[in-house]
């Protein structure tokens, strides 16, 4: 099992690979604030919020209410982290809570991640991972991540080098 933030489902479903998740960790958690921006993505007519909402309606992805003492956790959270959004921050909540790892993108939400000291991955080590565990080839990896771009995914040129470097030693 896994917590994901938004970024990451919405890449993946942008790639056509929001199932990587299932194959990988069965059971991928969201919060409710997460599926509000998703939902947003929707209304703007984004692709992937449909994709994202039909594997909620399939059972595997399942969205998950913060409780009383999880809201005041996300509350004290965001006002200690003022650089985080309410998802992010419900995201954080939540994997601490179930003792699972995080899979999640924005720098800033890592950041906060390692200081809670929870184990987290992004969209990147999603796609890396499936290579590991022989769900995807690197050749299909490799044009996955240079497609990212494309998507609005912003990958610097440093991290580039070094995912590429890792898929060749996977």
């Amino acid at each position: 099992m896994i917590v994901s933030d938004s970024t990451p489902l919405i890449y993946l479903a942008k790639l056509g690979h929001l199932q990587l998740l299932q194959d990988l960790f069965s059971e991928v958690r969201v919060s409710t604030e997460v599926m509000k921006e998703i939902a947003r993505g929707k209304q703007q007519g984004f692709g992937d919020a449909t994709t994202i909402e039909n594997a909620a309606s399939g059972g595997w992805l399942k969205v998950i209410g913060l409780s009383a003492a999880q809201r005041r956790r996300l509350s004290k959270l965001r006002h200690m982290f003022t650089d985080i959004s309410e998802a992010d921050a419900s995201s954080l909540v939540l994997a601490k809570d179930l003792k699972v790892p995080l899979c999640v993108d924005d720098h800033r939400a890592v950041r906060v991640a390692e200081m809670l000291k929870l184990k987290h991955i992004g969209t990147l080590g999603i796609i890396l991972l499936s290579v590991k565990r022989k769900s995807m080839r690197r050749d299909q990896a490799e044009g996955l991540i240079l497609s990212l771009p494309e998507h609005g995914f912003y990958i610097g040129p440093d991290l580039l080098s070094e995912f590429l470097k890792q898929l060749r030693m996977t």
